[in-house]
């Protein structure tokens, strides 16, 4: 945040040097309005975010400096105490402790946070300036405001008289106001009345006012700043030269020269920063001879105003080259790093006094090995049903108990029931065959109905005009019987009336011939029509003989031809 505030305002500051330097060439140029327009380049850059780069996209320069450490004990401080020999020092040379740490203890002014505190002033002051400039606004409203009287209405535009001016003044951005001294209308002529009203109310259309107010972050800044003062008097100057130009655009020089006297008849007046009246807030002979030359000056051709918008959408876009680059997101992440594992501790080293401590340690007897645990034997199966589930095992048969002499016969027990999943199954079983069997039935009489289903045959003669179709149904010892035949001639005229159609005693098998040839109709119309033409030609005596009797003779072989298809048909 600190490093963007500080970046803004030297590229602010730069800016607005750029603009003070620019625009009395650019309003000679291309007109007051293009210098005016100029000053929405460093509102740009103020609004301006920080650009973060991805990562890696520009190098990143370091320079390793390595830290240094004032103390009163000079280079003695980087000098280790093991290497100067301190055990070797005389007591009359070694440097007292206490005395190493006064030295080694900063200043009181060195503990001062300087940047801090001077970040704390600069914004400090810039919110008491904006506060400055809303209170005066505040109060320049009501001091016009009191004692006013309503003279007309002009859209959403009050204008009143006040005897707090001596100067037409437009002031508030929603509730639009344009003040004018007391008894003004009836003082000045219709002319300077409807110039000055003119003004003001152009102030409103050019949101001029709203424009005004938002430059004073700006401003506030730059508050301690010479700049600063300087660009808020150029702002004031070109935006009224802006609307002078607004006002007189397309007007005579004599009504030019009328108005430039009434600027200069209410100049002097030095009030309120966040109004805009029509003299301005501005002292000193400098800005009314800027906006008189700017009335001067022609109308700007249409070719300047193209190409000063082509160098202020240039500008516009070269001002993102000046934006604070964020090179957080080209930091490279902090990986912890992992703990390295603790090596496995060594055996402690056994030492032996002699060799027959060594001997002794060897032959010791090793501890036994614990013997095996047995397997345990896998539990036996159980028995399986049919389908697979598991059952209990039925119990065996209790033996028979011998008869008591002098009872009665005991009936022998009824077989047990079928168990309820044996039912399932049988019944399951029963239903597939069924199911088989009626599929099988079916397949059967789907054969049957294919085998005895009438065939459609179609033969083609070698020359391609006859086609011959058949539709052959199989009997019952399987051979192939003819039930019905259709004969397609192409060499019959289908206008003919030769259709042929017989058929068996039984009426189980007929034949039919259909002519598809050309008609005969077709082929006599033909004939006319080349006769006809014939004769048109030959009674042209415009053509050439030459022309006339080779297209005879054209027309006289096309029509041999259509006549002998006629009578071949």
């Amino acid at each position: 945040m600190i490093e963007w505030l500080t970046d803004t305002l030297i590229a602010t500051g730069a800016l607005m040097a750029l603009v003070l330097a620019a625009r009395g060439p650019v309003a000679r140029w291309f007109g007051p309005g293009a210098a005016y327009a100029l000053w929405a380049l460093p509102m740009i850059r103020l609004v301006l975010p920080p650009l973060a780069l991805p990562r890696g996209l520009l190098p990143r320069i370091e320079f390793g400096v390595e830290p240094l450490t004032a103390s009163a004990a000079g280079l003695h401080a980087a000098i280790p105490i093991e290497a100067a020999g301190i055990d070797a020092m005389p007591a009359a040379t070694a440097i007292p402790a206490a005395q190493l740490a006064a030295a080694a203890e900063p200043s009181l002014l060195a503990q001062v946070p300087w940047m801090t505190l001077a970040l704390a002033v600069w914004l400090g002051g810039a919110a008491l300036f904006l506060l400055w400039r809303t209170v005066t606004y505040r109060w320049m409203r009501r001091d016009l405001l009191e004692g006013s009287r309503l003279v007309a209405r002009s859209g959403a535009v009050r204008i009143v008289e006040s005897p707090a001016i001596t100067a037409p003044l437009a002031f508030g951005v929603f509730d639009k106001v344009v003040a004018l001294p007391m008894d003004f209308l009836a003082d000045e002529d219709s002319e300077t009345s409807d110039f000055a009203i003119a003004h003001e109310m152009e102030h409103h259309a050019g949101g001029d006012l709203l424009a005004l107010i938002a430059m004073q972050p700006l401003f506030a800044l730059h508050w301690f700043n010479p700049l600063g003062w300087a660009g808020w008097r150029a702002v004031r100057s070109d935006q009224e030269a802006a609307c002078d130009a607004r006002v007189m655009l397309g007007r005579s020089r004599e009504e030019r020269a009328r108005y430039g006297r009434l600027i200069a008849s209410l100049a002097g007046g030095d009030r309120l920063g966040l109004a805009a009246p029509m003299a301005g807030s501005l002292s000193g002979e400098k800005p009314i001879i800027h906006r008189l030359k700017a009335l001067a000056r022609k109308d700007v051709t249409p070719a300047r105003r193209v190409l000063a918008r082509s160098l202020f959408a240039l500008a516009i876009v070269a001002v993102p080259a000046t934006a604070t680059v964020s090179y957080a997101a080209m930091e490279e992440a902090d990986v912890p790093e992992v703990p390295a594992v603790p090596a496995a501790p060594a055996a402690p080293a056994v030492s032996y006094s002699s060799d027959a401590e060594m001997r002794a340690d060897a032959q010791a007897p090793q501890a036994p090995q614990a013997p095996d645990v047995p397997e345990v034997p896998d539990a036996p199966a159980a028995p399986q049903w049919a389908d697979g589930a598991g059952a209990v095992p039925p119990a065996p048969p209790s033996p028979p108990m011998p008869p008591v002499p002098g009872a009665a016969p005991v009936p022998p027990a009824p077989p047990a029931p079928m168990s309820l999943r044996n039912a399932m199954s049988q019944d399951q079983a029963r239903r597939a065959a069924d199911a088989d069997r009626r599929a099988s039935d079916a397949e059967r009489r789907a054969a049957g109905a294919m085998a005895r289903a009438p065939q459609v045959e179609e033969r083609v003669s070698s020359d391609g005009k006859r086609r011959t179709i058949s539709i052959v149904r199989s009997d019952a010892s399987g051979a192939g019987k003819v039930i019905r035949q259709m004969i397609l001639d192409e060499d019959c005229p289908a206008d003919s009336n030769r259709r042929q159609a017989r058929g068996e005693a039984n009426g189980t098998s007929a034949s039919v011939v259909i002519c598809t040839g050309e008609p005969k109709a077709a082929k006599q119309a033909a004939v006319t029509a080349i006769r006809s033409a014939r004769a048109s030609i030959a009674s042209n005596r415009d053509l050439d003989t030459q022309v006339r009797a080779e297209i005879l003779s054209d027309l006289d072989r096309e029509l041999a031809d259509a006549m002998k298809e006629a009578r071949g048909s």
